[in-house]
């Protein structure tokens, strides 16, 4: 069952849909934000898009990555090895299998083609613009026929954190990559399909927020860095109530 973001019914709410609405509570816009946001979804989203055949590709990286370099961020809880395309087959599998690279985002985004061939679109953001730039370009070398949508203007400022910004983009502010944090989110309102890592709680909250929320029918979640907690697992497969 999907709510409006103004509020909820008085009863029969469950742990997912309660967990969505202090979410949208805790990141409620203020006036110039809203108009931001929504200049923002305006230049990256297609008039013609179809919630129902779009997969959203939320990339997590950079300060999520194993041996990263970033002062002042947590150590990592990824590996994110890039693909080479020097590499043997036996060692790309190797590195497929050790955590959520590049071409395993890929690899869901085929599995949900195979599922509905009928998907036209794929919505890819990332803080880490090096891994969204590479991950388009395999996107597009290997399933031309999808038509990428991104988030337009996006900071992309190197980190989940919000903290000392300048260090990673110039010219970069709180304001803006708080604006393109949650153009990203609402730009992901907009797709069915969803490949994910529930290691990072950005990517959860995006799942989550999609299945209360979003604009597709019943949410579908590949996640392919997956952790163990009740958050995680309401967004990979929701909540029996909500059904």
């Amino acid at each position: 069952m999907k709510f409006a973001f103004t509020g909820l019914p008085k009863t029969g709410h469950s742990e997912m849909t309660i967990s969505a609405a202090s979410l949208a509570y805790y990141f409620r816009p203020k006036p110039w934000l809203v108009k931001e946001i929504d200049e923002r979804i305006r230049n990256s989203i297609p008039a013609d898009l179809n919630p129902d055949r779009t997969i959203g590709v939320p990339i997590r990286r950079s300060d999520k990555c194993h041996g990263h370099s970033i002062k002042g961020s947590a150590r990592g809880e990824l590996d994110c090895k890039l693909y080479d395309a020097h590499l043997h087959a036996r060692e790309v599998s190797l590195i497929i299998s050790q955590g959520p690279s590049l071409p395993k985002y890929l690899e869901g985004i085929k599995h949900f083609l195979d599922l509905d061939p009928l998907i036209e679109n794929v919505i890819v953001t990332s803080e880490d613009k090096s891994a969204c730039d590479e991950f388009l370009v395999l996107v597009r070398q290997e399933l031309p026929k999808l038509r990428v949508i991104i988030n337009e203007g996006d900071v992309q400022q190197g980190t989940g954190s919000g903290s000392k910004l300048e260090s990673y983009v110039q010219g970069a502010a709180n304001a803006n990559v708080i604006a393109s944090a949650l153009t990203s989110m609402h730009l992901h309102l907009r797709a069915r399909y969803f490949v994910v890592t529930s290691k990072s709680t950005w990517t959860s909250t995006i799942a989550v927020m999609a299945r209360t929320y979003g604009f597709a029918s019943d949410v579908m979640v590949i996640d392919i860095g997956p952790n163990v907690n009740t958050f995680s697992n309401l967004a990979r497969v929701g909540c029996p109530i909500d059904k």
